[in-house]
Order: C-alpha cells, then structure tokens, then sequence
C-alpha cells in the first residue's frame, strides 16, 4: 500500500509494537517483555463467522533492518510469521507491504475458505488505518 510519509516515518510508526492495537482492528493488546526486548506478547480478539475469536502468542522480533523490513515468528501460541517491508517511493512517500503467514486454528477449520479473503481485507483495512496514523504522526 503506497502512503504519503517518508519511509523513515512509516519505519517508525510500524517498529512501535504496542501502539499496533490502535490502528490494526483485531490486535487488542501488544507487549513488549521488559526482560527480553526481542519478545513480544500479541493479543487478538475479534467477532466472526458468529464466534468471539481470541488468540494469543509469544513472538521473537528478528533483526530489523533500519528503514526496510520488520519481521517475526510466534514461538508459542498461534503459529504464524510475517514481515514489513518498505520501499521509497520519493522522497515523502513509500510503499509498506505486510506478508503474515498462519496455520488455521482447529476451531475456524470449518470457515478456511472463507479465511484467507476476510483476513485479507481486515489486513488491508489494518494497512490504511495505519496510513493515517503514520500521516498524524
């Protein structure tokens, strides 16, 4: 998704893990470990396919590279990975591009198919929430 922020705002905004929450809709709570930095706690909560869906999941936050990509991996908990990438645009705009890979919990094994397009678009909706933080940043 193109946003109009230079790389190195949206870098910024993106590497602050707790304030995700506020702009992805079905995060409900991010904690970075005081003890271990490189960890994080990740909370989701959401209603759909008619159930209140909770997870949660402790993640490494691997070796960022300054102003181009944030990745992690669960180790507990829902097992998923993903990365942030970023691409200069010009010199007040950049391209973000998030990539998240999951396994399908056991409960929503029933809806899959109907997984993938709905956290799609909520990833989307996440992406341009973001857009507009970063701007008021």
């Amino acid at each position: 998704m193109e946003m109009d922020v230079p790389i190195s705002v949206a870098y910024e905004c993106y590497s602050d893990r707790e304030s995700i929450p506020r702009w992805m809709p079905f995060i409900s709570s991010v904690k970075i470990l005081e003890d271990k930095p490189d960890l994080s706690r990740w909370s989701l909560k959401y209603k759909a396919f008619g159930q209140d869906i909770e997870y949660s999941w402790l993640a490494r936050n691997m070796q960022p590279t300054p102003n181009q990509k944030i990745h992690w991996r669960s180790l507990e908990g829902l097992p998923n990975r993903g990365a942030v990438r970023f691409y200069p645009k010009g010199p007040s705009s950049c391209i973000v591009e998030l990539t998240v890979s999951y396994e399908v919990p056991q409960l929503l094994v029933p809806v899959a198919s109907a997984l993938q397009p709905f956290l799609e678009s909520l990833l989307r909706r996440g992406l341009e929430r973001f857009a507009v933080f970063a701007k008021s940043n």
